[in-house]
């Protein structure tokens, strides 16, 4: 059995979320209904912005993909917040302790016993905090935050879609040697997007999906 860590990774704030790949827009770019269709001079292929109008909807899961790993668990909060509270108290400690020698060496506006003061009050809430730590509830499993995040994904996508007269067909198997557009779409966004799940699992996150919505049933 694994033993929770303290992760002091933050929020993610900052950090740049990568984009879609060239591979896999030019993938969907094929499933464009007429390609036939010539390029306008100014605004280029259609089939480019059809592409973009499904990425642009498809952002939000690899936003909410990339918050997900700065997501913690109750035990792992327990012992950031445990492990916090340590270091503070100790931090303190040896503030109001210099060696005469070292406190000179910082020299007169260091301030350690005014830093102390702060730290004592940063623990004061820390330790405040214990309670509602106790009180959190149980994190969902990354796979089941996941399925969130998939069905999510497959009513956005499946919406651009059927704007397009796309099918949002729920049609996956693989014995059959059959996959609907719709789900080789979602496949594709979900391999780039590192949320690999299998054609059969794609069409129950329609099935789940179109259940949701009442424009695509």
């Amino acid at each position: 059995m694994s033993t929770a860590k303290a992760k002091y990774m933050g929020d993610g704030s900052g950090k740049r979320i990568p984009d879609f790949s060239d591979t896999l827009r030019q993938k969907l770019r094929a499933f464009y209904p007429d390609q036939n269709v010539e390029p306008d001079p100014v605004w280029g292929h259609p089939a480019d912005a059809f592409v973009e109008t499904i990425l642009g909807e498809a952002w939000w899961a690899k936003s909410a993909l990339h918050a997900q790993q700065f997501d913690s668990t109750k035990a792992e909060v327990r012992v950031e917040h445990e492990d916090m509270l340590e270091s503070l108290l100790a931090t303190e400690r040896k503030l109001r302790n210099l060696s005469p020698d070292l406190d000179r060496l910082l020299g007169v506006d260091a301030d350690p016993l005014g830093c102390a003061d702060q730290i004592a009050l940063m623990a004061k809430h820390l330790a405040a905090a214990s309670e509602a730590v106790e009180r959190m509830n149980k994190a969902k499993k990354p796979i089941d935050k996941q399925h969130v995040v998939a069905v999510e994904l497959a009513l956005r996508v499946l919406r651009v879609l059927h704007a397009y007269g796309i099918p949002a067909a729920a049609t996956g198997d693989a014995y059959f040697g059959y996959t609907s557009k719709a789900i080789e779409i979602l496949k594709l966004i979900g391999d780039d997007l590192g949320l690999v799940r299998d054609e059969l699992t794609w069409r129950d996150i329609v099935i789940k999906a179109k259940q949701q919505a009442l424009d695509l049933r």
